[in-house]
């Protein structure tokens, strides 16, 4: 755990990027291939989860950089990055099993890993 506020400001800020990239990955997925992203039930679910989950990891980093850590913020972003990471990985491998994975895949794997270690090595408000 961290115990300087200012040590954690470029950590959270670097999460709120890795956050803004993943939710820019999966809205430009859903907007350039609405065919592919909502074909079915089940995918449409998983892609507007993926954006939701992205989407609210990078407002819970905000939230963090922006004002008082507080414990359930840092909750929250513990279990945010834990779901971008099993979706992105989740999704990467299932796409190198079918055949069909490419850099994107392994792109949005290793985003959700990068998420959850930041929000690992967060994790807890600042101590001065």
């Amino acid at each position: 755990m961290l115990t300087k506020a200012t040590s954690r400001r470029p950590l959270l800020a670097a999460l709120a990027a890795i956050a803004a990239m993943g939710a820019i990955d999966v809205g430009a997925f859903i907007a350039t291939d609405p065919g592919t992203a909502l074909k079915t039930g089940g995918r449409a679910s998983g892609s507007l989860a993926g954006l939701a989950v992205w989407v609210l990891l990078l407002g819970v980093a905000g939230a963090r950089l922006a004002r008082e850590d507080r414990p359930a913020l840092a909750t929250a972003t513990i279990g945010l990055g834990s779901l971008a990471a099993l979706g992105g990985v989740g999704l990467a491998v299932v796409h190198q099993l079918a055949g069909v994975g490419g850099p994107r895949t392994v792109a949005g794997g290793l985003l959700g890993v990068a998420a959850l270690g930041l929000a690992l090595t967060l994790r807890g408000p600042a101590q001065d």
